[in-house]
């Protein structure tokens, strides 16, 4: 039976950030699947920042379309990426079923101004303080990548982002001779740059700071814009990722890095749920500063017991395999997907209460998880053999 998606974002693909990679990924994963899939999006880049051609990250089988109105008629299927107002950009048809994606912190935080938030996210705040539950409630079906959504539909599923544990894994480059601090984040101070420009300049000299991207900084690194393989290189010889936002969902730095079996600090969001010895929190500069050095002792003076650390990080990634989590998101698009045997044995299959269906992959917010062991017969940067 030929199934049709039609996938709509409020963003342009060519921005290619979180949710953009996140559309690109599922529209070539259903594509290969023998989906109809065609992406519309505004044409809208925040910044103008236009980093990719939409060609270059979409399969050929995947239609891409740019306007300001959209005709998303004749779909069995049409998932929009949730903002305020995005009925008047899309027109579907009654017959289509209808999923509204929730993937941006401005409907999850319960603060309406912050300070480093810009007009157009705060402007959307408040449409969606205003409209918001009215809005969602005309769609089938609420996607959620956070559980700290609090959703007014009584049709809500939570199934985290995903990611390619097989290109973002351990071992595929060697670690760098000096111990690492790798940035990915966008430079903007919604990701929380400044605090990353307040590291460098305290950090010993002993400690190498670097980004993807362009910097002008005298202490960072900088390595220009990274395709994805070179990404995963990238996370793979860092010793350790920084990642002090002040804005998340389910963060793709986090996940990209916990399954390349790198160590984590990130700042103590209520969407960043892990705490332990792989995914730690830090509150300022300082803070950060002093957990940076004392993991580059550590890892040259206890280097047992940094690897259990990237072990168990390898762990956590494992827990957002894309071939897990994005059976479950096929089966939201189609609810008439015929299971395959992995699906009908998938341990971390989302369970349904009272409408709600929550993902179970992660543990509970700030419920560490101590088996140390990765699980895949890879150890998490031991040595420099590549795989």
């Amino acid at each position: 039976m030929s199934r049709r998606v039609a996938l709509c974002t409020h963003f342009s693909v060519e921005h290619f950030r979180g949710g953009e990679k996140w559309v690109a990924d599922v529209a070539n994963r259903l594509a290969a699947d023998g989906v109809d899939v065609d992406v519309y999006a505004l044409p809208y880049a925040p910044g103008g920042e236009r980093r990719v051609d939409a060609r270059d990250v979409l399969d050929d089988g995947v239609g891409y379309t740019e306007g300001w109105r959209h005709d998303v008629s004749g779909y069995d299927t049409a998932y929009v990426m949730y903002t305020p107002g995005m009925g008047l950009c899309f027109s579907i048809s009654s017959g289509t079923r209808t999923i509204a994606g929730i993937h941006s912190w401005a409907f999850i935080t319960d603060k309406l101004f912050e300070s480093h938030y810009g007009v157009a996210p705060t402007a959307a705040k408040l449409c969606y303080r205003l409209v918001g539950a009215n809005e969602l409630r005309r769609y089938d079906v609420v996607h959620a990548v956070s559980r700290v959504f609090d959703s007014p539909h009584p049709e809500t599923t939570y199934v985290p982002n995903f990611v390619d544990t097989t290109r973002f894994r351990p071992g595929r480059a060697p670690l760098h001779e000096e111990f690492t601090v790798l940035v990915t984040a966008a430079h903007i101070r919604e990701k929380g740059w400044d605090v990353v420009q307040q590291v460098a300049d305290r950090l010993p000299a002993d400690v190498r700071l670097a980004t993807t991207g362009e910097c002008s900084h005298p202490h960072i690194d900088a390595l220009g814009f990274l395709d994805e393989d070179e990404l995963a290189d990238a996370y793979a010889a860092a010793h350790l990722v920084l990642h002090p936002t002040r804005v998340d969902t389910d963060s793709m730095v986090i996940n990209e890095a916990l399954a390349s079996g790198t160590p984590v600090i990130s700042s103590p969001l209520p969407t960043h749920v892990r705490t332990d010895e792989a995914a730690m929190h830090a509150n300022s500069a300082s803070e950060i500063v002093d957990r940076i050095t004392d993991l580059a002792e550590e890892f040259r003076t206890d280097r047992a017991r940094y690897d259990a650390r990237c072990a168990l990080a390898r762990q956590h990634g494992r827990n957002r395999d894309a071939e897990l989590v994005y059976r479950r998101l096929r089966r939201l698009l189609f609810p008439d997907w015929i299971p395959d045997s992995a699906d009908a044995t998938d341990p971390t299959e989302p369970t349904t209460v009272t409408g709600v269906t929550t993902d179970t992959g992660d543990a509970a917010p700030d419920t560490p998880t101590h088996a140390l062991g990765n699980g895949d017969g890879q150890t998490s940067h031991e040595g420099t053999t590549t795989q």
